[in-house]
């Protein structure tokens, strides 16, 4: 009956763990951004390595909106770094889940992100709800 009060884990984004190259050399102390979007905005950075991998931890909360029957918010998901004056979008992406998604869990886990590469709309499958597949923007890229 009063569902509007209680709070709901809402998990935001799995750990993510990725390397940054440019033509395929390591970039070592370039700032990734990571903005996650759901009741307000959560930011945080991370630093690459002399090998050009940098990590955030996995991100959840507590919020009131999946109580709402008439919420339709969604999680938005970027990590970006800017690099020369350019803004390059390493994983763009939203999900209207609260709840871990095995196919996002895995691709945030082997960022592999190359500089000189293109940006490009990436469709691959939703494990827990094959009728409707992920789409991110980025960079990087995954082994098929």
């Amino acid at each position: 009956m009063f569902s509007w009060l209680k709070k709901y884990d809402v998990y935001l984004s799995p750990a993510v763990i990725g390397k940054i190259t440019l033509d395929g050399k390591p970039l070592h102390s370039i700032k990734v951004f990571r903005e996650l979007d759901y009741d307000k905005s959560y930011t945080d950075e991370a630093v690459t390595n002399a090998q050009g991998e940098f990590q955030f931890p996995e991100k959840h909360i507590k919020s009131r909106l999946p109580g709402n029957k008439f919420d339709q918010s969604k999680i938005r998901q970027v990590i970006s770094l800017d690099h020369h004056g350019k803004t390059f979008v390493l994983w763009y992406l939203n999900t209207s889940s609260i709840k871990p998604q095995q196919a996002i869990v895995q691709r945030l886990a082997t960022l592999n992100c190359d500089l000189s590469n293109e940006e490009l709309e990436h469709i691959f499958p939703n494990i827990e709800k094959p009728d409707f597949p992920h789409s991110t923007f980025s960079i990087c890229r995954w082994p098929d």
